[in-house]
């Protein structure tokens, strides 16, 4: 688990130090060349310094163990951290696609080629940090850090839609790079409420993937076979980025206490052995009929 919230800080730290100078360097050159494309491109690559910044922050709480008011631990500050992300990607993207309106009705030339080379330069960049986050989430199971590497690809796909803003406006249609930060704002906003809506499932005790019930299920039913036991239920909540398995157990109601306990230590080395994740096994044994 220490090792896995390594990857989420190393992660988060990459996504910070990338996007402060990709904001400055977008924002800068969008104002001096009149691109507000490139300017919302900006802004995205800012709100995006603050997401990493918070996945940091919610891997750091997430790490502390149990203590009197958290007797669970503290793994939700993860999924709290992101909801908050998302909250802020979202209004990120309706402030950009406001003030894209009133550009768009009053749209100025672009006056330099500078800022399309920094928008497929930015492309460049952040389409190789989601690659490097992504691998980093995929070996972490870590939801804030995946929604972190998928703030970097929308980043690297508006970067995209400003080249093409600003590639029409240097062609003569001015209207183009107001147009082009509309449609990057859409993206933004898109990708706050996605990530938000699966942050809200998982503070809901989002159940774990049917077929991972099915395969414990199987796995219980091998382990308990012959023992006079059988899996009745097997059911679960994700809490962040581990998992809480509860099993219901029929049991020949003859059992002695010890040789239950022996039998709920065999129940939870199989659930783990099938999911390492499951910090908090529990088992309930009913009389078999």
């Amino acid at each position: 688990m220490e090792e896995r919230f390594d990857r989420i800080e190393t992660g988060a730290i990459v996504g910070v130090v990338g996007n402060v100078g990709l904001a400055a360097a977008k924002v800068a050159i969008g104002v001096l060349s009149n691109s507000w494309a490139l300017v919302a491109d900006g802004m995205h690559s800012a709100s995006d310094v603050v997401a990493s910044a918070l996945v940091y922050l919610g891997a750091r709480i997430a790490r502390r163990p149990p203590d009197e008011r958290h007797m669970y631990g503290h793994y939700k500050a993860e999924v709290l951290a992101g909801l908050v992300v998302s909250v802020l990607v979202a209004c990120t993207g309706a402030s950009i696609g406001w003030e894209s309106v009133e550009r768009l009705r009053h749209p100025t030339p672009v006056v330099s080629t500078l800022p399309l080379l920094v928008a497929l330069a930015s492309a460049a960049v952040k389409e190789a940090m989601y690659r490097y986050t992504i691998r980093l989430a995929e070996r972490a199971q870590s939801s804030s850090l995946r929604a972190d590497a998928h703030h970097h690809r929308s980043d690297a796909l508006s970067s995209l839609a400003a080249a093409a803003g600003i590639l029409g406006a240097l062609a003569g249609y001015p209207w183009a790079d107001p147009v082009a930060a509309l449609l990057v704002a859409g993206l933004i906003v898109k990708m706050g409420v996605e990530v938000g809506w699966e942050c809200v499932h998982e503070l809901m005790d989002v159940a774990p993937p049917p077929e991972l019930l099915h395969r414990i299920h199987r796995a219980l039913e091998r382990e308990l076979s012959g023992r006079e036991a059988e899996p009745v239920i097997v059911r679960g909540r994700k809490m962040g980025p581990v998992y809480q398995i509860d099993v219901v157990v029929a049991a020949d109601p003859d059992l002695r206490l010890r040789e239950l306990w022996r039998l709920r230590e065999r129940v939870i080395r199989c659930v783990r052995s099938e999911l390492p994740s499951a910090v908090l096994v529990t088992v309930e044994f009913h009389p078999r009929g």
